[in-house]
């Protein structure tokens, strides 16, 4: 019994040795890469009403085809979709060297940029064209949240890019 006793408390100064307040402990800032799909999701259904406000007025970023367009055969059958980018939510140490590694599934073009928690620019803006790679850096300067921004299908696709204290 003594020895599991002996081992227990190791194991507590260990655990507690890393959760101290000691500020050289933490993440240290490093080169992180990311790869990012820009996607399209569809749905379709003939069970429910369709949208009383056609989600293509709400942003670029959404479809809609309605009952009798989507399928001829079904007048009743109707299809929402929107764009993303998968993933959606990042997170890195304030100062990492981001790499973003974006390849475009779905969408003829994308223009799209990185923005700052103050919505400044970081990135060049650039179009990226569906079965194409494109590579975005930018330094994580700043604690707070970064936004990957497609202006072609604004104001829904976006992703955030949580940058943290080390």
């Amino acid at each position: 019994m003594r020895k599991h006793s002996v081992i227990l408390l190791v194991l507590m100064a260990l655990v507690l040795g890393a959760c101290g307040d000691d500020d050289s402990v933490g993440a240290e800032a490093s080169d992180v890469t990311f790869d990012v799909e820009v996607i399209e999701i569809k749905g379709a259904t003939d069970g429910i009403d369709p949208p009383s406000i056609d989600p293509t007025t709400l942003s670029a970023g959404y479809g809609f085809k309605p009952p009798g367009v989507y399928d001829a055969d079904n007048p009743n059958k109707w299809q929402v979709a929107t764009y993303l980018y998968s993933p959606g939510a990042m997170s890195v140490v304030a100062g990492d060297d981001v790499t973003l590694r974006f390849f475009g599934i779905n969408g003829d073009s994308h223009i799209m940029w990185v923005e700052d928690p103050d919505g400044n620019k970081v990135t060049d803006e650039v179009e990226l064209n569906r079965g194409r790679e494109l590579t975005l850096n930018f330094t994580a300067d700043e604690l707070g949240h970064y936004k990957i921004v497609c202006a072609t299908h604004a104001p829904t696709m976006t992703a955030d890019i949580l940058s943290i204290s080390g």
